[in-house]
């Protein structure tokens, strides 16, 4: 599954590294690792306090539920109704991944790499995220 296959090794199932700017110092390249979905959000996608090279890091839940549930709270602390982001779509995805953004617009956390995938790529990964319970 390509999705899977990205979230754990940030390279798509032809092998093609998937690269990204900003976020975390990881540090790591030199010693042949390199950052992850699963660097920050854990195996399971459930996020969680840590540190990553000396820089707390609270990274959420990016499991599909909690990403429908973050976004209505985001939503509700602005003092927002309605239900036009009900459902997080793929484009509320390629806001956050590619752009750094929640579906309203508002930057997310400058910890949060933006990362550079084909929409393929991006899709696959979405979709991944969707099956794990």
């Amino acid at each position: 599954m390509n999705g899977e296959v990205i979230y754990f090794t940030a390279t798509n199932r032809t092998g093609e590294r998937i690269t990204f700017r900003g976020g975390p110092d990881f540090g790591g390249m030199m010693m042949g690792s390199y950052l992850t979905c699963a660097s920050c959000h854990g195996p399971e996608a459930r996020g969680g306090y840590h540190f990553m090279h000396m820089t707390p890091m609270d990274a959420p839940d990016i499991r599909y539920k909690a990403l429908i549930d973050e976004e209505a709270e985001h939503s509700a602390e602005k003092g927002e109704l309605g239900d036009e982001h009900e459902d997080f779509d793929l484009d509320d995805f390629r806001l956050a991944v590619i752009e750094g953004k929640h579906p309203d617009g508002e930057p997310l956390s400058y910890l949060m790499p933006r990362w550079e995938m084909n929409e393929e790529d991006l899709r696959d990964l979405f979709f991944f995220l969707k099956t794990i319970p």
